[in-house]
């Protein structure tokens, strides 16, 4: 595994419609998919992040990963396992607001 270059706010990557990860990508280019994650999975820990988009690591995927225990960072952020989604879309659900911090591995200091 290795430690990839985290994007940082201004780079276009960050801005750009990322691309669905194709079922027949995954059968033909599991491996090279499985390593992208691998890498993510160990750059968002080697950060203290609690996730990571593929756009923040230069590949414009609808891919992310997320895993949040105690971490320094996020000391009040939930417990959640390991997990990996594939294709996400964000569903909008009411007018209901949650107030929280927010923190970013493309945002330094933040």
């Amino acid at each position: 595994m290795a430690l990839l270059r985290v994007a940082k706010l201004g780079d276009p990557i960050l801005r750009q419609k990322t691309k669905l990860v194709d079922l027949e990508v995954l059968r033909s280019q599991g491996n090279k998919i499985q390593a992208l994650i691998d890498n993510m999975i160990e750059t968002m820990r080697e950060e203290d992040g609690v996730g990571l988009a593929a756009p923040q690591v230069f590949q414009s995927l609808r891919l992310v990963v997320i895993e949040s225990s105690f971490n320094e960072r996020y000391p009040e952020a939930p417990n959640i396992p390991l997990t990996v989604l594939v294709n996400p879309s964000i569903k909008y659900y009411g007018e209901e607001k949650v107030l929280g911090w927010e923190g970013c591995l493309s945002l330094k200091d933040l």
